[in-house]
C-alpha cells in the first residue's frame, strides 16, 4: 500500500526543513549523513543504490522501502539545489581565468570569470573582449536547470503550483511565482514526451486499458459527475510500463481508438497477444479498429476474477486519482499534466511491486541514476 498523497507532502516540507538546517554532509563516496529532524543527536546515511535512494532511518525501513522519507527528501533537495544555491561573489573580486570554457564568439580559451548576473556565471574573452554566460542545459532562461527540474519532480509527486513557489521562496530564499512553474510544464514536458515515445520499449504480450475520469474546464456534465473529462491509460501488464495516457471528451469508441493508437506509436509498432479490459463496450470496437484478428480481447476483467484479473490496472487508476483528485481541475483538452504523469510514473517514480525500480528500467529503457529529470532534458536534446 502506497503512502497517502498529504504524508508525502509532509514528508516534502520536513526534508526542507531539514536541507534549512544546513546541518546535511556528503560524503566522499556520495552517501549522505542527514540529522533527525527533531534529536540532533541521532543522524541517518542516505545512500544512492542503482537508481534507488534508501535511508537507516526506521521510517523508510518499516515502510517497506515503498516511499522516499523525509530525510531522502532533503538529500534529493540539496543535490537539485547544490549548484544554484552557490553564492555570488562580489563584484569587485579579481576575475579568475577559466580554461573550461570558450568563447561563443572567436572559439578562444582565453576566457575570465567577469561576475555574476541572476546567479548565473558570466565570462569575458580576452581576446576579443566579448562577454557571454555561463553554458547551461537550458538556454534563455533565468533559473537553472536544477531548480526547474526539482519543481517538475514536486509537482508531479503531490505538490501544488503555489506550495511550490512557496516553499522555495522560504527555504532558498529565491522569489518564483506559481505561474512560472507552469510554463516550465508547458514548454519542457512536450519536449520529452516527444522523446521518451520515440524510445522501443520490450513489452511483454499482455497489455491492460482502462479509463477513469478527471476535472475538466467545460467538460462533460453527466448525472453523478459535472464538467469531466476522460484518462484512458494502457499499460504493459508484466513490467507496469504506462504505455500510453490519452484524454478525451467522451467515454466512446473514439476515445478508446485514440488511446490504442497511442500505444502502437508509443510502443513502436508493437501488438500485445491479448488485451485485458472491462466490459465497456468502446475496447471492443477500439481493439477490432486498431490491431490486427490475432489480438485476442479479453472483457469482462475484475480484481476477484482470476482468469481475467486487472488489480494493475486498477492500482494504476488509484496512483493517478490520489494526484487527480485534489486539483481543482485540468483547464484544456490539450494540457501536458496527463503526459507529465505519465513520465513521472514510468521514468521517476520507485515502484514497491517492482522492487523500488521504475517501469522503464523493466522494459529496457531506464534512465541514469540521480536526477532523473534532468537526465530526460539532456537526452530530449533540449536547447
Amino acid at each position: 500500500m502506497e503512502i497517502p498523497n498529504n504524508e508525502s507532502n509532509a514528508r516534502m516540507i520536513r526534508g526542507m526543513n531539514i536541507l534549512q538546517s544546513n546541518c546535511i554532509s556528503r560524503l566522499e563516496d556520495g552517501s549522505f549523513i542527514v540529522p533527525s529532524l527533531t534529536r540532533k543527536d541521532i543522524t541517518y546515511e542516505v545512500r544512492l543504490i542503482g537508481e534507488r535512494f534508501v535511508c537507516t532511518c526506521p521510517d523508510f525501513e518499516t515502510r517497506s522501502y515503498v516511499e522516499f522519507c523525509k530525510h531522502i527528501y532533503s538529500a534529493k533537495f540539496w543535490i537539485a539545489t547544490n549548484e544554484y544555491l552557490k553564492p555570488t561573489p562580489s563584484p569587485k573580486s579579481k576575475p579568475v581565468c577559466n580554461d573550461t570554457n570558450k568563447c561563443e564568439n572567436c572559439n578562444s580559451i582565453h576566457v575570465m570569470r567577469y561576475g555574476h548576473y541572476n546567479d548565473k556565471q558570466i565570462f569575458k574573452c580576452k581576446d576579443c573582449q566579448h562577454k557571454f554566460r555561463e553554458p547551461t542545459l537550458l538556454k534563455r532562461v533565468k533559473f537553472s536547470p536544477e531548480l526547474i527540474t526539482l519543481s517538475l519532480d514536486l509537482y508531479f509527486s503531490g505538490l501544488s503550483l503555489r506550495k511550490i513557489a512557496r516553499n522555495i521562496s522560504d527555504h532558498f530564499n529565491t522569489d518564483i511565482n506559481f505561474s512560472t512553474i507552469y510554463t516550465w510544464i508547458e514548454n519542457y514536458i512536450p519536449i520529452i514526451s516527444s522523446y521518451v515515445n520515440s524510445l522501443k520499449p520490450q513489452l511483454s504480450e499482455t497489455w491492460q486499458a482502462d479509463e477513469l475520469f478527471v476535472k475538466m474546464k467545460n467538460g462533460e456534465s453527466t448525472r453523478k459527475h459535472a464538467h469531466i473529462a476522460y484518462l484512458w491509460n494502457v499499460m504493459d501488464r508484466k513490467s507496469r510500463f504506462l504505455i500510453a495516457s490519452k484524454l478525451s471528451e467522451h467515454r466512446d469508441i473514439a476515445g478508446a481508438k485514440q488511446a490504442f493508437n497511442d500505444a502502437i506509436h508509443n510502443s513502436g509498432n508493437a501488438q500485445p497477444h491479448e488485451i485485458l479490459t472491462d466490459s465497456w463496450r468502446a475496447y471492443r470496437e477500439g481493439i477490432s479498429a486498431s490491431f490486427d484478428s490475432t489480438v485476442d480481447h479479453i472483457a469482462k476483467c475484475g480484481i476477484n476474477k482470476p482468469h481475467a484479473n486487472n488489480n494493475r490496472a486498477e492500482r494504476l487508476n488509484g496512483t493517478l486519482r490520489e494526484r487527480t483528485k485534489v486539483q481543482r481541475g485540468w483547464k484544456s483538452m490539450k494540457t501536458p499534466i496527463a503526459d507529465g504523469q505519465r513520465i513521472h510514473y514510468n521514468f521517476v517514480k520507485p515502484h514497491m511491486a517492482l522492487n523500488g525500480e521504475i517501469p522503464a528500467s523493466r522494459v529496457g529503457i531506464g534512465i541514469l541514476s540521480g536526477n532523473k529529470w534532468k537526465n530526460l532534458l539532456e537526452k530530449s536534446g533540449i536547447d
